[in-house]
């Protein structure tokens, strides 16, 4: 029984468990707090104002983009370097390259904010040049973030992201309820990213002093990161273009009804988020070291799969329940159709994490294509909200379809 218990502790004690526990734990308190701040602006700020920050929450998603692509490699060659110098001399020309390219951004954004908030039709323009410092900010945090990963820095990383989230949501609630409206949500947001800025630069300060040494090869990084930044351009596109299309086209007030809609729908994929977050690493070590691997993937097919459709059920049945939690009373008729397309993307994106995660890139164009065809036929058939989800629940079939019958070909042709 002792050596049960040795064992145990030793296993509690190790920084592999203890580092995994802290950023699952982690994740998913800072995804459940992003949720609420979804409902909680729903709830405090009339439709139409709700319409306009889906908007911009839309934008600054691109930043979710790059650091899907080039966070984990960033993880990679930082905890690759066997030296504290090489260490410290990374850090800074990422840190370099993070300001170079979050001001470039900054740059673009900010002259293109007076064409951008007229084709949003956004009520309150001005708010679009708001965006510029943020976003900004956004590409240096994420990579001090990556960089705090790469350190096994594991609870800095994730104090970042859950003080961001609390003050984000204190703020804009107080902010709110003062009467600031759509810019107390904007503001809390704004001041949520600073106090992240703040916790993750601080903890990488000492690895700032002295120079910058020789240029690390960045070929690499940019060949290693290509395939997954393909993949999150068109996975993140799939529930952006929609709400940035739609916003163009409709009115203020069915445009803010499309984004709650939309926020309700991502509960059926993102309930499933951590099966498929899970699974890579798993299926990944298997397959480099020649280890069974199908089986597990079978297993997380049918939960996410039960899982989202049990979603889209309770969608369909009682759809008054959650849109009445919202403090909404519109949609009820098409809520499940939003479920079926995020339960359609949700079990799209198992699969190809799934092909990514065995080195198989090619289908990575299947999403491209598909999320393509989605954003052309919203631009020229958009006569109602209906077949607005209606052409991405069709997209994102066709995805699955085309990711369903791939996968035979991949075991015939390895």
């Amino acid at each position: 029984m002792t050596n049960y218990k040795l064992v145990i502790t030793k296993i509690l004690k190790h920084p592999l468990f203890t580092g995994s526990a802290i950023m699952v734990i982690g994740h998913n308190i800072f995804n459940i707090g992003q949720f609420f701040y979804y409902f909680l602006t729903i709830r405090l700020l009339n439709t139409t104002e709700y319409g306009d920050l889906a908007a911009i929450i839309s934008i600054l998603g691109i930043i979710g983009i790059i650091q899907l692509a080039f966070g984990l490699t960033i993880v990679k060659f930082v905890a690759s370097q066997k030296t504290e110098a090489a260490v410290s001399n990374l850090i800074k020309w990422f840190n370099y390259w993070g300001f170079l390219a979050g001001g470039i951004a900054a740059v673009l954004l900010l002259l293109l904010s007076p064409i951008a908030s007229i084709f949003l039709n956004l009520t309150q323009p001005k708010l679009f040049y708001l965006i510029s410092p943020m976003f900004f900010l956004l590409v240096i945090v994420y990579v001090y973030r990556s960089v705090l990963q790469g350190l096994l820095l594991f609870k800095t990383y994730i104090a970042s992201l859950l003080v961001d989230v609390v003050i984000r949501i204190s703020f804009t609630a107080l902010l709110i309820l003062l009467g600031t409206a759509l810019f107390g949500a904007i503001i809390g947001m704004f001041i949520g990213i600073i106090s992240g800025f703040i916790i993750t630069r601080s903890a990488l300060n000492p690895y700032f002093s002295g120079k910058r040494g020789l240029k690390p090869k960045i070929m690499p990084l940019l060949k290693y990161s290509f395939p997954v930044l393909i993949q999150g351009l068109a996975f993140t596109s799939f529930y952006s273009t929609d709400i940035l299309l739609v916003k163009h086209f409709f009115s203020p007030h069915d445009a803010g009804t499309y984004a709650y809609l939309s926020v309700l729908g991502r509960i059926a994929m993102f309930c499933t988020s951590p099966i498929t977050s899970t699974m890579f690493p798993i299926i990944a070590k298997r397959f480099a070291s020649n280890l069974p691997y199908l089986k597990i993937f079978y297993i997380c097919f049918l939960l996410v799969t039960g899982i989202s459709l049990f979603v889209v059920l309770i969608f369909k049945l009682v759809p008054d329940i959650p849109i009445s939690l919202l403090n909404k009373n519109e949609g009820q008729d098409i809520l499940w159709w939003f479920g079926l397309f995020m339960a359609f993307l949700g079990i799209a994106l198992l699969f190809e994490q799934f092909y990514l995660s065995i080195g198989k890139t090619k289908p990575v164009w299947f999403f491209v294509a598909a999320a393509a065809l989605q954003a052309v036929f919203i631009w020229f058939i958009h006569p109602s909200l209906f077949s607005v989800v209606q052409i991405s629940v069709l997209s994102t079939a066709l995805l699955n379809i085309a990711l369903f019958v791939y996968f035979p070909y991949y075991r015939r042709h390895g």
